[in-house]
């Protein structure tokens, strides 16, 4: 349950699940909705199938989990935060800035992250209570509010981890590059406040074919 909530003072269950949903930008569980709601997973599910053949809400597949939004957010969130958005503001680093690029874009993204989760405590207490490694978490955020890539995230040694990221950038390789840098930064400012350790990526391996990337970042927490 996040912090601070509390069960809706409705008694009508479709009603009380809608509200939930429309509290978190990043969605939430069967297993939240149920303990929020105080009733089993089953009635709960019952009530989602319903609220789901209606066409108001969907699920989707985060990794292991299952995540439930209302449609209209999901549709919303997808247009802010759109890879042609992200491409378009690449090119505009790298316009801006071409001697700086990698050292600006990395920052951006090391702020934006740092930013979301103090702006938004509730999404960021969804993604730190799930039980899985620093590195895991992050893979399954990137994965999220990514139209298309594929991202895998493992500790390999204690304090050091890769996340490794598969799928289409953007059509110019100089805004993909500035995008990669700009996603090394969100890692490294994620990773830092969920383990209030310094995070250094020691190693970026980046190659393409067939119009997609295969990026694996090495991470060392300190």
């Amino acid at each position: 349950m996040l912090r601070g909530e509390k069960m809706p003072k409705v008694r009508d269950i479709e009603k009380a699940i809608l509200e939930l949903l429309k509290r978190t930008a990043i969605g939430l569980t069967t297993s939240d909705l149920a303990e929020k709601l105080g009733v089993s997973r089953l009635t709960v599910m019952k009530y989602l199938q319903s609220l789901k053949g209606k066409g108001v809400i969907i699920d989707r597949k985060v990794g292991a989990y299952k995540l439930w939004f209302l449609k209209e957010t999901l549709d919303t969130r997808k247009r802010l935060i759109s890879k042609r958005l992200a491409c378009i503001l690449a090119v505009v680093f790298a316009k801006i800035f071409p001697k700086r690029l990698e050292e600006i874009a990395f920052n951006v993204g090391k702020n934006l992250a740092t930013e979301f989760i103090k702006r938004y405590p509730d999404d960021y207490f969804l993604l730190e209570k799930i039980p899985k490694s620093s590195f895991e978490k992050i893979a399954l955020a990137i994965e999220f509010i990514s139209e298309d890539l594929r991202v895998d995230g493992f500790e390999i040694e204690e304090n050091r981890g890769i996340i490794r990221i598969v799928g289409p950038l953007c059509n110019d390789d100089t805004a993909s590059l500035s995008l990669i840098n700009l996603i090394a930064g969100a890692i490294v400012g994620y990773l830092e406040t969920d383990t209030k350790k310094k995070a250094e990526i020691v190693s970026k391996k980046i190659k393409k074919s067939n119009g997609e990337f295969d990026i694996v970042f090495e991470i060392a927490l300190k």
